[in-house]
């Protein structure tokens, strides 16, 4: 009896002890961030399959540059510097080609961070970051190697009018838009399967396929004969993705569904479809931790295949102190 009352007075000791130092509360996260590959691949070459971000990642790092990417050398001016700046020249040109190269070999890394309306964008391998302040009409250019800024103010920018980009037609070539009228016949076809769950990177997704073939037939006018086809594989997380505050400037001609790109100008063709999944984006502001899009043109066979692959890793969750740190001109920086 003794035993048991010197137990359970040590058991109500030790409650009351947890009692007056209660566990320290949870971090309130107020950023997110994560990294992200992108690459392009050849017709000839197999795309990066879900689940090897990991390997992809440490192979860009393997592959990087010790110092980073290199800034231009400045010109020189009279025939000695004329010699040296078509030496330059060939320099830039040259790390141009190596940066393709290497975009094409194992992809492109970029760190995203979002935090109270604003995007920080890192390019790991050059050692440099873009800061994104909307609201405040503000960009930070940040030189990571050199701890060095400059200071953009947008807000003249953005009066500037934004010139329309050529896109592509179903050729996969740019073309210039035609305005005039026309008519044609458009078939689409489309169909949505789900691929089921998969975890990449500790972040649970749901997979989905969705493709989508269009083919124009008696075609008159601005309207051309031609198919066109997108195939996109999705891995999406439940982890929302942060927007801007303030609404981004809308760029012209950019095609929000694969209609729009067969689909411009003065053409107005007669449609017909037997379904709805037609659609480019399907993650709903989700983040999508592999995304691989194959656009397939119909003039150049089962050969005539683009596709880019994105791949994300890496998520984490900001708090306060680590985000206002993330998206702040470090006190050491000296300003260009």
């Amino acid at each position: 009896m003794n035993f048991l009352r010197v137990s359970a007075g040590a058991a109500f000791a030790c409650a009351l002890a947890f009692a007056a130092f209660p566990a320290p509360a949870a971090p309130q996260y107020a950023g997110l961030q994560y990294d992200e590959i992108v690459r392009m691949v050849m017709p000839q070459d197999t795309p990066p399959p879900p689940g090897s971000f990991a390997d992809a990642y440490k192979q860009i790092l393997a592959d990087a540059p010790a110092g980073g990417t290199q800034n231009a050398p400045p010109k020189r001016h009279g025939l000695a510097g004329l010699i040296g700046n078509i030496g330059n020249m060939e320099q830039q040109v040259s790390q141009a080609a190596n940066q393709m190269q290497s975009f094409v070999k194992d992809g492109h890394l970029t760190r995203q961070a979002y935090y109270n309306g604003w995007v920080r964008t890192d390019d790991v391998v050059a050692k440099t970051a873009v800061i994104e302040k909307c609201k405040e009409h503000q960009v930070i250019d940040l030189d990571l190697a050199h701890k060095t800024y400059k200071i953009a103010d947008t807000s003249v920018d953005a009066k500037a009018a934004c010139p329309a980009p050529e896109m592509p037609g179903p050729s996969g070539r740019a073309e210039v838009v035609n305005e005039a009228p026309g008519t044609a016949n458009l078939k689409i076809t489309a169909k949505e399967v789900a691929l089921g769950a998969m975890t990449l990177e500790n972040v649970p997704a749901s997979g989905y396929t969705n493709t989508v073939q269009m083919s124009m037939t008696d075609a008159t006018g601005s309207c051309k004969n031609g198919s066109f086809g997108v195939e996109q594989t999705r891995y999406v997380s439940h982890i929302a993705v942060p927007r801007r505050y303030c609404p981004l400037p809308k760029v012209r001609a950019v095609p929000s569904t694969p209609v729009d790109v067969v689909v411009r100008g003065g053409c107005k063709p007669k449609m017909s479809a037997n379904a709805a999944h037609m659609y480019w984006d399907v993650s709903n502001g989700k983040l999508e931790m592999y995304s691989r899009m194959a656009m397939i043109s119909g003039d150049t066979g089962s050969g005539g295949r683009f596709t880019t692959v994105t791949q994300r890793g890496n998520v984490n969750w900001l708090t306060k102190a680590q985000a206002d740190a993330l998206f702040s001109v470090p006190a050491d920086f000296t300003k260009q």
